[in-house]
């Protein structure tokens, strides 16, 4: 029986693995560390004595490939749709609190209301949406929209930050306008925010690995993949630190890898090249903190953190292209987003509680025009082999829901090739 080698057990990897093995198929998957879900998993952290994520991520009700995933593995419940669709955010410069809350079908009527929008603006500052869909592949957003006006920090600012891990002044515009297309644009249920009310691990990871073991997938551990070997245009052999695994021909490989990794290991691929860092805190609270309107999240304009999330006895604290903090020392920060924390509730929290300050220097590529024009696609210059990831041409931001996508891409592909090696 022919074999797919899926190399990387992050949330591409594994995507495409279930998806394949859902399909029938023979999976081998192979990761570098000792621990699947790359990027978006759960630890427990002995400082705090609890589970924590190793970053906050929120879904939108239109990621049609990590829903299908969620379903796919059977934790669809493992995450909370918040319905209706609201999102909360806080000046911390003027104290004022708004919720941007999109209603109705596809036609964004829910923009004539002013207490649905951001406070200040009206219904002609949105013609920046016009001219972010009418974005080159060359133009940033702040290209596309009034840079004076009181949406760029209110709105632009915070949904490049979030979505691309990329300032205004640099982010693409057109891909700024296919989340918005894809969530906003299509109506209430597609905008409405997925929280991990029990984690990333739980929902993302754990139950795809009970999924597939039950299948008989093995999963290597602690194997980093340092070569390929190649002849006539097919990959015929993997090799790693503790030896060659040989390919035939009607096997299939995904490299399911970081940029970086990737073009180690497949030089010929053109890959980005610049990345952006994100900062995560975790705070560990001895008393109850709601946040406003109960939500488990807030968004924040005019402060350095951008996001808050509290699930439990944990407030999580959230900075994206956050590349100027990263060599800035843990304790400093967490002394800073203490800080601010207390701003934002408006009271006196004491001293800082036990935290942990993680720091992701290459969270994601760096979204500009220039680097998205690196972004290959799935298929590459040998018949057998593929790539996977939030970085390859997906068409969608680096997301989790981006990495869903490129894993179901490369399934959809090693299928196709398989079922044209079967009709010669």
């Amino acid at each position: 029986m022919t074999i797919v080698h899926i190399i990387g057990a992050g949330m591409a990897g594994l995507s495409c693995a279930v998806k394949l093995v859902k399909e029938g198929r023979e999976v081998a998957i192979y990761e570098a560390s000792a621990h699947a879900g790359g990027r978006s998993r759960s630890f427990m952290d002995d400082s705090l004595g609890c589970m924590i994520d190793n970053g906050s991520h929120m879904l939108m009700g239109g990621c049609e490939a990590t829903r299908e995933y969620l379903s796919l593995i059977g934790s669809s419940e493992m995450v909370t749709e918040i319905k209706p669709a609201s999102y909360p955010f806080l000046d911390l410069a003027t104290g004022e609190r708004w919720r941007i809350r999109p209603s109705g079908g596809r036609i964004p009527i829910w923009l004539m209301s002013p207490n649905r929008r951001v406070p200040g603006s009206s219904l002609s500052d949105y013609k920046d949406v016009l001219n972010i869909a009418r974005a080159g592949p060359k133009h940033k957003v702040a290209d596309r929209v009034n840079v004076q006006g009181i949406l760029y920090d209110r709105l632009w600012q915070p949904l490049s930050r979030a979505v691309l891990n990329t300032d205004a002044s640099e982010a693409s515009a057109a891909m700024l306008w296919r989340m918005i297309r894809q969530t906003f644009l299509r109506g209430e249920a597609a905008s409405r925010p997925f929280f991990f009310h029990r984690g990333l691990s739980p929902a993302l990871v754990d139950p795809a690995l009970k999924m597939l073991d039950g299948r008989g997938v093995e999963i290597r551990m602690k194997a980093r993949l340092r070569g390929l070997g190649w002849h006539d245009y097919n990959a015929n052999s993997l090799v790693f630190s503790e030896g060659q695994i040989r390919v035939s021909p009607e096997d299939s490989i995904v490299l399911a890898v970081p940029p970086e990794i990737c073009t180690d290991i497949w030089p010929e691929v053109i890959a980005p090249t610049e990345s952006r860092a994100i900062v995560n805190a975790h705070f560990r609270l001895d008393q109850e903190i709601e946040l406003p309107w109960g939500s488990p999240f807030l968004g924040l304009v005019n402060a350095e953190c951008q996001w808050l999330f509290i699930r439990g006895n944990v407030l999580s604290a959230t900075i994206s292209a956050a590349d100027r903090l990263v060599d800035q020392p843990s304790w400093e920060l967490a002394n800073m987003l203490w800080s601010e924390i207390a701003r934002v509730l408006n009271r006196n929290l004491g001293r800082v509680p036990p935290w942990r300050i993680l720091k992701e220097r290459r969270a994601t590529f760096a979204q500009t025009p220039a680097q998205i024009l690196r972004r290959p696609k799935a298929k590459t210059g040998l018949r057998n082999l593929f790539l996977a990831g939030d970085w390859t041409a997906t068409g969608l931001p680096a997301t989790i829901e981006g990495a869903m996508q490129s894993g179901f891409e490369a399934a959809r592909l090693v299928l196709e090739s398989q079922k044209v090696k079967t009709l010669k």
